[in-house]
């Protein structure tokens, strides 16, 4: 798995991260990424507390543009989420669909006979992490030559990455195959051993550009399984004179509220767990990363109703998030790059122009 850093250790990692060997890196497989996305995704840091630190340390938005416009990326998504269901297609339908419930095994096998693939696949079975330029290869892979539904890889891939996050994953997958985007993702053997660094030829995507997109895959059909689901670890022990902080998988914030005594509960609501699953080892991995930050908290697995009978509602506070919508109860807003952003963000271009005059007039 990822490493489990405590809040100190993750922001040393972002002071010893170089964004301009970012930009000049970013899609190649060994290039000098940040790492960060885990801890971006579990709510330990924001998208604004990243941006701030790495201007604080010196950087000019100009010399981080490439990272600070990956954070945007991020940022995009999330918006979009508070408006539509990162489940529903955003724009169009996928062309081409071949099976709707099943996934390749030569996936979840990790044996499609492109080697950067395959293991780069076993590495995000054994670790939960795969490079993000990595993961746009293994979708088009997956649903553009294979013809899977994008929505059944999605819910598969997310389930096994430690830094699962609905809205960029699930719209990513959307894009690739074109649900999202005005054209289909492709890329050939050439493009893979580039940023791979891997000299493999002689695969079935060792071929041009222009036959990529009437290239079909035959492969063997196999239903991903979710067989764990998390059982309730033990009883909550609730001071009912006290306020209560509710964390989830998207909002192990160490410094939310952290001088107010109050019941602090990492929240595991089991009413999103059929469409948003998590492996077991990411489900302890991300336990194991709430205890390591946040001092006595509980853990909670199951229904907010039932949640609810223990708490004195008028005093519980979250963070907002869209899977949080309808928790009745107070949600302090995120850190953005942009805030107070309520509208629809539209493209993805416009929105970065009002994030990039804001930063810029911030300067």
């Amino acid at each position: 798995m990822m490493p489990l850093l405590h809040y100190a250790e993750i922001q040393a990692q972002i002071d010893a991260f170089d964004p301009i060997a970012y930009g000049k890196t970013r899609n190649y497989l060994d290039g000098a990424v940040s790492r960060l996305s885990p801890y971006l995704s579990r709510g330990v840091i924001s998208i604004g507390d990243v941006y701030q630190r790495l201007k604080a340390k010196g950087f000019t938005l100009h010399e981080m543009e490439a990272f600070v416009m990956e954070l945007c990326w991020r940022e995009h998504a999330q918006r979009i989420w508070q408006h539509h269901n990162p489940q529903v297609e955003l724009r169009n339908k996928q062309l081409w669909i071949q099976d709707y419930d099943y996934l390749p095994n030569e996936i979840l096998s990790a044996q499609t006979g492109i080697d950067a693939i395959d293991q780069a696949l076993l590495g995000l079975f054994k670790t939960g992490y795969m490079h993000n330029h990595m993961r746009m290869y293994v979708a088009s892979l997956v649903c553009n030559h294979y013809g899977a539904y994008w929505k059944t890889a999605a819910k598969w891939m997310f389930s096994l990455l430690c830094d699962a996050d609905a809205a960029s994953n699930h719209l990513s997958w959307q894009w690739v195959c074109g649900a999202n985007a005005p054209k289909v993702y492709f890329a050939n053997q050439e493009n893979i051993n580039k940023y791979a660094k891997s000299n493999q030829h002689q695969t079935f995507l060792d071929t041009s550009y222009d036959k990529l997109p009437q290239l079909k895959i035959e492969c063997d059909w196999v239903a991903p399984s979710y067989a764990f689901v998390p059982k309730n670890p033990k009883q909550l022990s609730i001071d009912t004179n006290l306020p209560t902080y509710l964390y989830t998988p998207y909002h192990l914030d160490p410094e939310w509220r952290y001088s107010t005594k109050g019941n602090r509960i990492l929240f595991w609501d089991l009413s999103h767990w059929q469409e948003y699953p998590f492996t077991e080892q990411n489900f302890n991995w991300i336990n194991d990363l709430a205890k390591l930050n946040i001092p006595d908290i509980q853990i909670y697995v199951g229904h907010w109703d039932n949640l609810a009978t223990n708490l004195k509602l008028e005093q519980c506070y979250t963070k907002e998030h869209p899977l949080m919508a309808a928790y009745p109860i107070d949600k302090d807003a995120r850190d953005w790059l942009l805030p107070d952003f309520e509208k629809a963000p539209g493209s993805f271009f416009n929105f970065w122009k009002k994030v990039h005059k804001h930063l810029s007039n911030e300067q």
